[in-house]
């Protein structure tokens, strides 16, 4: 028998040495990184689950990047908002009605401290981080307003507002300062004295201009009045009576007007007698000569009536105009830029839309094309039992619904006539007819069509019961229905159009988790803002010159200068007050709505942070090793290694020349 060395496997021990060696090399090699494996075929079957967790990790990076991308901005909205609300309350208590300061400082000073807040608030809203324009939704490449004498002096041949405001005032005070109201005297020379004479005042045309009479009331029965406010143009007559009939002192006449912007006043007018007569604005000298006693006081009424329209419009009607057109060059959303029509703003009959080749557009950020307000530049009316529904003029094409259709469907043939008239502006009647009965499921559809084309269609349904969204309520005759269908169309258009309108804050928004967004858009042309920039620019056109020079600060021929500074004192109080805190688009409610908004996107920063500590606690059981573990595992690997060692060079050295 022969014995030899391939009796011991030697290639298998040393494939087995060679698989150890390997292995001490791997285990060195996580010892000094710490890590599992270089690449990832080395990952086995940890691979799938290290790659998911990665991805997911890159995700919650991202997120996170964008989180805190948004909060910067944020933190900025909330230091501008808060400034903003502290210039409102500045600009608020600027100017008070009858605080004129020592030798009227605050006339003097309030245009000048108005600019600079206006100029402050425009910087504020032209505020841009890393080239991003906040302020304007999301158009972001640019300043979404032009600068401050851009928009009050204007630029390259386009009007600014001092410009609008001057034409408005024109329009509303017309050549004679009368508001655009008229009078005459009726007879002129009565033959007897026992005739009566008429004193008439009119609007002078059927436009938005100037003193719109809106009410009238006397004491005492001598002066016999009659109106008709709803004639075009409204007029009211005041008839003096003839001898033995008299006007007695103390009667008197109070005219109620509504202003270009919307609020009211009045004017009195007293009689009073000769002997008592201060010469005082409201008063008017009874005549005390029977013979002419009736045409000297209703010439004496006629003089004073239009010396309190002329006082009146210096103060109140001048400050009104100024708010106005505020309204038409500072336009909201959904609503245009409006000038005053025609070369002659004096004898102008309505308002254009301006253009931007001749007018400086203020806000040039995003901006819907609808506002809830007004249902969208329409306007419902109704008479007895017919309903109408009108667009608003001056009618543009890039603003508010166009009423493009009008259907209806109904059981009985003529018990509603729906009427579609087409043209500028386009308008709708429904009319209702008790010859035919109307039944429960009869509908009407509008169909209203914004500028980018979108259609809504706003349908009513008739019903017998209580009426709930989109119905209305069939009535005891057509008047009550034509009222109840107009309540149930005002409430649909209103929601269509607020649907149509949107909001603001949904104009940018972030994705801050898979299924989660946070929006923080801001248009400078909301309410909060626009009320504020509306008021600042009026208070700084607004001057008053005649105290420049005056020698005595209490001079009565102040009167008008401070009768204007206080209504424009009190129309910026009115602006900004406090209790439009809840309206839409408020300063004080977006600060709310972004502290909502960050509030969501700190509890989701807060969720990453622990979700990615979850993760990267996964990420290294999967991947990393103990180093501890990879230490005695070394050691063990020595040990069989040098064992391994031995037994082969032993192995290999056993022969039987040895042996013998």
């Amino acid at each position: 028998m022969i014995v030899n060395k391939s009796m011991y496997p030697l290639t298998t021990g040393f494939s087995i040495i060679s698989k150890m060696q390997d292995k001490f090399a791997q285990l060195q090699m996580q010892l000094g990184t710490g890590v599992k494996a270089q690449t990832l075929s080395e990952m086995g079957r940890d691979l799938p689950v290290s790659l998911s967790v990665r991805s997911r990790l890159t995700t919650m990076a991202g997120y996170n990047a964008s989180i805190e991308q948004v909060d910067l901005r944020m933190s900025f909205y909330d230091n501008a908002l808060t400034r903003l609300d502290a210039i409102e309350g500045e600009a608020r208590n600027s100017a008070v009605q009858g605080q004129y300061g020592s030798n009227n400082i605050n006339m003097a000073t309030i245009s000048g401290l108005s600019k600079a807040r206006l100029d402050e608030m425009v910087t504020l809203l032209n505020s841009d981080i890393a080239g991003r324009y906040l302020f304007g939704g999301s158009t972001t490449d640019k300043a979404p307003l032009p600068t401050t004498t851009e928009l009050l002096e204007g630029a390259g041949g386009r009007a600014g507002y001092k410009t609008v405001a001057t034409e408005r005032q024109m329009a509303d005070l017309g050549s004679a300062g009368l508001g655009r109201l008229g009078t005459s005297i009726n007879p002129a020379a009565p033959a007897l004295q026992t005739d009566p004479v008429t004193v008439s005042l009119a609007e002078d045309g059927d436009h938005p201009f100037g003193y719109k009479l809106s009410t009238v009331s006397a004491i005492g029965a001598n002066i016999g009045i009659a109106s008709d406010f709803a004639a075009s143009p409204a007029n009211v007559d005041f008839t003096f009576p003839g001898d033995p009939g008299t006007v007695a002192a103390g009667d008197s006449v109070t005219l109620g007007f509504t202003l270009p912007d919307g609020t009211e006043t009045q004017i009195t007018l007293k009689a009073v007698s000769a002997a008592n007569a201060t010469g005082a604005t409201g008063e008017f000298v009874i005549g005390d000569d029977p013979a002419t006693a009736t045409i000297t006081t209703a010439t004496n009424f006629d003089n004073a009536l239009k010396a309190a329209l002329k006082n009146t419009a210096e103060g109140e009607l001048k400050a009104a105009s100024t708010y106005a057109a505020g309204q038409n060059f500072f336009n909201a959303a959904g609503e245009p830029v409006l000038r005053v029509e025609g070369a002659d703003p004096y004898t102008s009959t309505s308002l254009r839309v301006a253009t931007k080749t001749d007018t400086v557009m203020w806000y040039s950020g995003e901006t819907a094309a609808v506002s809830a307000i007004g249902m969208g530049r329409l306007t419902a009316a109704r008479a007895a039992e017919t309903v109408t529904l009108t667009e608003n003029i001056p009618v543009s094409s890039a603003h508010g619904f166009q009423i493009s259709a009008v259907t209806s469907n109904v059981t009985n043939a003529g018990a509603l006539t729906a009427t579609h008239t087409p043209g500028d502006p386009a308008s709708m009647s429904v009319a209702f007819d008790d010859t035919f009965a109307l039944t429960a499921g009869d509908s009407v559809t509008v169909t209203l069509t914004e500028p980018g084309g979108k259609v809504r269609q706003v349908t009513l349904t008739a019903v017998t019961g209580r009426a709930g969204p989109g119905q209305f309520t069939i009535g005891a005759d057509e008047a009550a229905s034509a009222e109840n269908f107009e309540k149930a169309m005002i409430r649909s258009v209103s929601e269509a159009a607020t649907a149509a309108e949107g909001n603001p804050r949904q104009s940018v928004t972030a994705a801050v988790e898979d299924s989660g967004r946070v929006a923080y858009g801001m248009q400078a042309n909301e309410s909060g803002y626009l009320r504020m920039i509306r008021s600042m620019a009026a208070m700084t056109i607004e001057t008053y010159p005649e105290i420049t020079n005056a020698s005595d600060p209490n001079s009565v021929d102040l009167n008008p200068a401070k009768a204007r500074f206080d209504a424009m004192a009190r129309r910026q109080q009115l602006e900004l007050s406090e209790g439009r805190n809840s309206e839409r688009g408020s300063i004080e409610l977006i600060t709310m709505e972004l502290g909502v908004a960050r509030a969501a996107l700190q509890a989701a920063g807060e969720r990453h942070t622990n979700y990615t500590a979850q993760l990267e606690n996964l990420l290294s059981d999967v991947e990393t090793v103990s180093k501890e573990d990879v230490a005695m595992e070394i050691l063990a690997l020595q040990t069989r290694l040098t064992a391994s060692y031995q037994m082969t060079s032993m192995v290999s050295k056993l022969s039987l020349v040895n042996y013998l």
